[in-house]
């Protein structure tokens, strides 16, 4: 059984990151969480090499260990701040975002417009909860045991 919490802190840490740089792992079997960084990646730097290939056989080698699906696969791309616009911006600044988000540099714009409606803390309290909504229910669609 692994901790929610656990899975949470992980993903929010290494898995909301765009490219992604590192690959979330969780083991419900050892409530044991980690992350490695994509191979072939400047994060690999960061690593004493013996210790990353020790990591890697370690994980690889145990079959209780799941890889965490990216951003993309459990909803949690533009769909999020375009449900945030949607649900707490008005009409005009809702299609503004809807422009921002056909572009490239969507979440500097996203994030400029909600700096300058004081809002940003609402957009953190509701990416969280849209990430551990997408968690839970991810765990629960694969049978994994959490608390």
């Amino acid at each position: 059984m692994i901790e929610l919490k656990k899975v949470f802190d992980l993903y929010s840490e290494v898995g909301m990151s765009e490219p992604r740089y590192f690959i979330p792992y969780i083991n419900p079997q050892t409530n044991e969480v980690e992350s490695l960084p994509v191979p072939d990646s400047e994060m690999e730097d960061t690593y004493d090499p013996e210790e990353l290939e020790e990591l890697w056989e370690r994980i690889i080698n145990d079959p209780n260990w799941i890889e965490v699906p990216d951003r993309r696969e459990l909803g949690l791309d533009s769909r999020v701040p375009l449900r945030f616009a949607d649900e707490h911006l008005s009409p005009a600044n809702c299609d503004l975002v809807e422009h921002f988000f056909r572009r490239r540099g969507a979440y500097r714009k996203f994030y400029a417009l909600l700096e300058r409606l004081g809002m940003l803390e609402k957009w953190y309290q509701f990416q969280d909860e849209a990430v551990y909504e997408a968690i839970e229910q991810w765990l629960q669609e694969n049978d994994i045991e959490f608390i």
